[in-house]
């Protein structure tokens, strides 16, 4: 019989069913919509622990995922079923990702929370984290907006591969700010993965590249766009709400995507004006909190 916390470096099918079925039922609970990344959670680096799993007689009743984008930062969500809770199960979770993060030498955790989810943003007040930022999650449903460029401005967009790594990794640090290093361990997993697509933006009929944009193609037809920059000089000119819109027309006819989301800052007030422009909307919003390992 199955109990206590199991580490796993990638989850079965079956595990990642049961896990599902918590998630559907703690959303149901606190009318939420807790934030997982199920296509990363499908697709996990073999060897590497990421994925904890807490049993009560053979029955999954509490959940965490570490997400690892940066060498210096990891992202963490979870869970634990309502009829489980005030056991300190997701505290022992917890515990077992800050072991983890300290063999790996990673010094700062980034807790994501739902806004709407009260039991959460109690364990993380208990726990002294530290509230850093918020990010609206936002949905498209319907048909591409169809945008025409201003006179003499063609832009268009193309699939990335490995050829283009250093065009990539340019590029997410202009837009973005990284370090090259997590820059190039960035390109390699969006360029690599099978689920990832990158796009290239281009203008004229030089095609000189001005951006990029990303995706992850998840099961049951939906896709969320990510990683989407423009270089500096080339901001403000119209340019981005082309590249939305051509990218959402690929996700639905090349990929078909039936509802795709992305997330954006609270306070970047003109993305989220783009986004609303192409007919995105509101749904929920995401809070997340720092801990620095001691």
């Amino acid at each position: 019989m199955k109990q206590g916390i199991l580490a796993r470096d990638g989850l079965s099918p079956q595990e990642l069913k049961e896990v599902r079925k918590l998630w559907e039922v703690c959303n149901r609970q606190e009318d939420i919509e807790i934030k997982l990344n199920w296509s990363t959670l499908s697709d996990r680096p073999p060897g590497v622990t990421n994925d904890f799993l807490f049993y009560q007689n053979d029955r999954i009743v509490g959940f965490l995922a570490i997400y690892s984008f940066l060498s210096t930062e990891v992202e963490i969500s979870g869970m634990v079923h309502p009829d489980a809770r005030r056991q300190g199960i997701f505290r022992q979770l917890v515990q077992n990702a800050m072991a983890i993060c300290r063999q790996r030498q990673i010094p700062k955790l980034i807790f994501i929370n739902e806004r709407g989810a009260e039991s959460g943003k109690a364990f993380l007040t208990n726990l002294g984290a530290t509230y850093s930022f918020s990010e609206y999650v936002m949905e498209f449903k319907g048909t591409a907006p169809v945008l025409l460029p201003a006179a003499g401005e063609q832009i268009s967009i193309r699939l990335a591969s490995e050829a283009d790594t250093e065009l990539l990794v340019k590029l997410n640090m202009a837009g973005f700010q990284m370090p090259e290093q997590d820059t190039r361990e960035y390109v390699s997993q969006t360029i690599n993965g099978e689920k990832e697509r990158t796009w290239i933006a281009e203008v004229g009929e030089s095609k000189e590249p001005v951006g990029k944009i990303g995706a992850m193609v998840e099961a049951e037809g939906m896709g969320f766009i990510y990683g989407f920059c423009m270089l500096p000089e080339h901001r403000s000119k119209g340019y981005g709400r082309l590249v939305l819109s051509q990218t959402i027309a690929e996700l639905q006819e090349r990929e078909q995507a039936t509802y795709i989301k992305l997330e954006v800052a609270v306070e970047n007030e003109k993305a989220l004006g783009l986004y609303e422009s192409c007919g995105f909307r509101t749904k929920n919003a995401n809070d997340y909190y720092e801990w620095i390992l001691g």
